[in-house]
């Protein structure tokens, strides 16, 4: 099974108007922070109290990230102006696939939900989407929509870009001159960094959520045009020369100590909180982690390319995204709430993605929301103007079984760094598992 993103504009035309960005905690692929859960909500679909004697769930982790009662503010308004109530069914993100498939077993699934890519194409085989297109979203308020063999299945409505994080004042007690913007300026840099006793370089390669394969590693090489599939859109990692080329670039760093302490078991949150804290000069992390550092002296760049690289950059995104069940009795309804989202009750007015992305330091998939960021970091407003100049990409997004994959090949990176693992092999492994996913 095969995933075709449809681009109907550039998020850069999407994102037209003033941007920067506040924060509250990252999402899209990993989760901390706040409140607003509903966990003591009772109605089921169809069934509820609203105006017009329907009531939608919508299971999210949204939530949970977002400053408390935001999310809770949103679906109220929703509420008065169309008589729908919109009950909230909030879990951090770590729980929300298992809420979503258990709902689907036992008949309990809220009619709108989350789902992160990964999640994409397991959900379609399971019966558990609905086309959105055909239960009322009008696709023209979106950038993107995540299709599955022609048909559109999830909508984003808030992009996470992945810059690199580098702390100035290591580089400065390092006598590091400026950021490295490519591959023998990084190495160099980390050399220099680790003379003098820091830590360089964070590559997260634990396995309880094995995203580091997707967005450190893969950031680094879409950063360079260094992809998982070829000009057919099929998976090649067997045999792929500019792939390996990325994974000597990995090796190099750990055989140089220039890796973080821990790599195998070091989980995205960690190895974010060791940037806040001071502990390492560089990382991948999503814009919305930006707010935790702010007791350190930094700069977001995108990733260094490969040396004499000279193409656009691809950025490694990861998305708030919807969906509606395709066991909702209210599934027409569901789509006029996911068209609230992003375009408002008129279609015109992007105010609530517009919002959302101020909040949570993202980028708006709707085609009509224009956020204001201007109270927004320096660093991200330096960032931006960068991100304008590249394109978002994530090679993980509707590939089958995606979780799973990512764990075997992450396993197998850790092999081959280590030294246990030939590069070869690991490619040809890799290859397999995509394979055996996409039968």
């Amino acid at each position: 099974m095969k995933l075709k993103t449809v681009a109907k504009k550039m998020l850069s035309a999407a994102l037209a108007g003033v941007m920067v960005l506040s924060l509250a905690a990252c999402g899209g692929g990993s989760s901390d922070g706040g409140s607003g859960a509903k966990d003591d909500a009772k109605s089921e679909s169809g069934s509820g109290s609203g105006g017009d004697g329907v009531t939608l769930k919508f299971q999210q982790w949204w939530g949970a990230e977002l400053p408390e009662g935001y999310l809770d503010e949103i679906v109220a308004n929703y509420e008065k102006e169309t008589g729908v109530k919109v009950e909230l069914l909030t879990a951090p993100w770590a729980d929300t696939k298992t809420a979503i498939t258990a709902g689907a077993t036992n008949g309990t699934i809220a009619d709108i939900i989350s789902v992160d890519g990964a999640w994409l194409s397991e959900f379609v085989d399971m019966g558990i989407l609905a086309d959105v297109e055909a239960a009322g979203f009008d696709s023209s308020l979106a950038s993107d929509v995540w299709e599955v063999e022609g048909k559109k299945y999830v909508v984003p409505v808030n992009n996470f870009a992945y810059p690199m994080y580098a702390n100035m004042d290591i580089l400065k007690d390092s006598e590091v001159e400026a950021v490295p913007t490519t591959w023998t300026e990084l190495k160099e840099a980390c050399k220099k960094i680790t003379a003098k006793g820091h830590s360089a370089f964070a590559l997260n390669l634990g396995t309880t959520n094995a995203n580091g394969i997707q967005n450190v590693f893969g950031g680094t090489g879409w950063a360079s045009g260094i992809k998982l599939k070829d000009d057919s859109g099929a998976y090649k990692t067997d045999g792929n020369a500019e792939l390996k080329e990325l994974a000597e670039l990995f090796k190099q760093l750990y055989d140089d100590g220039s890796l973080y302490p821990g790599m195998s078991t070091l989980e995205e949150s960690e190895m974010t909180s060791n940037f806040a804290a001071g502990n390492c000069a560089f990382t991948l992390a999503s814009a919305a982690t930006m707010s935790q550092f702010t007791d350190v002296n930094f700069q977001a760049v995108t990733v260094p390319s490969k040396d004499g690289y000279t193409d656009k950059k691809g950025i490694c995104y990861a998305s708030w995204a919807v969906g509606i069940s395709e066991a909702s009795e209210n599934k027409e309804e569901a789509a006029k709430f996911v068209n609230y989202l992003l375009g408002g009750i008129d279609g015109k007015d992007g105010s609530v993605a517009a919002g959302l992305a101020a909040t949570m330091s993202a980028f708006p998939n709707s085609t009509v929301a224009e956020p204001d960021y201007s109270s927004a970091p320096e660093q991200f407003q330096s960032f931006y103007e960068l991100y304008k100049e590249g394109y978002v990409i994530n090679e993980y997004i509707g590939l089958p079984n995606a979780s799973d994959v990512m764990t075997s090949m992450t396993n197998d990176l850790v092999l081959y760094l280590e030294g246990d693992l030939k590069c070869d092999a690991m490619l040809k492994n890799w290859q397999g598992y995509l394979d055996e996913a996409g039968k």
